[in-house]
């Protein structure tokens, strides 16, 4: 599975669909074709599980492709997740996101954030997780 940044985008490349990434989701599958989230909600396309759920009034995502759950995180004001949200997220193998102190509360074995320097793609599959946690900054396209 690939992450990386592009147009103001996440997008998250699985061996199966991919997914777009911004206050809404886009899935596309193998085929071509695609299936947009925007409301809070369980989803289930081209083998990608979505959960939306809404927090500071912006949707929160956990996205599941490859065997991997991965946060995306909005740019949220709060400096702290309620335990309240947390629970409801569950366990997250990657969370991807402005800000990381915010995406680390999440408990993920990686969090991937943006900035000026930093790598132009992220690919990891379920068996090559860390032992411990990694910050990865990934630059946009």
């Amino acid at each position: 599975m690939d992450i990386l940044y592009f147009k103001g985008k996440i997008k998250i490349k699985g061996k199966i669909a991919s997914c777009d990434v911004d206050s809404t989701i886009v899935i596309t599958r193998t085929d071509g074709s695609t299936f947009q989230i925007e409301a809070p909600g369980e989803y289930e396309a081209g083998g990608v599980s979505v959960v939306c759920n809404l927090y500071e009034e912006k949707n929160l995502f956990v996205v599941e492709i490859d065997g991997l759950r991965i946060c995306v995180l909005p740019n949220l004001a709060s400096e702290k997740l309620t335990s309240e949200i947390i629970d409801t997220l569950g366990p997250i193998d990657i969370c991807v996101g402005p800000n990381p102190d915010l995406a680390k509360q999440t408990d993920p074995w990686i969090v991937v954030t943006s900035g000026d320097e930093g790598l132009p793609k992220y690919s990891i599959t379920k068996d090559k997780l860390p032992s411990d946690l990694q910050v990865v900054v990934l630059t946009s396209k």
